[in-house]
């Protein structure tokens, strides 16, 4: 395998990046469809934190915050 600076601006069909965790690191690489590879930087692996111990939402919080005060005071109801 061959390290490389510079990817090429145009890859063939079937090429594919392919990344392989071992460990704490991250090696990466680019297949060709005919077999040639191109070895790039490792890296460091990123380390992921269970969603379900923080407080997660799918609204960012600074919209929250303006639909609650947007929000109508309730209706009277009839007299």
């Amino acid at each position: 395998m061959r390290k490389s600076t510079r990817l090429p601006t145009r890859f063939p069909e079937g090429t594919k990046y392919v990344l392989e965790a071992r460990g704490g690191v991250v090696h990466r690489f680019v297949e060709f469809p005919n077999g040639r590879r191109l070895v790039l930087k490792d890296r460091k692996a990123v380390s992921c934190v269970c969603a379900e111990l923080q407080e997660v939402s799918i609204v960012p919080a600074a919209q929250t915050e303006t639909r609650r005060s947007r929000r109508r005071a309730p209706a009277l109801a009839p007299a």
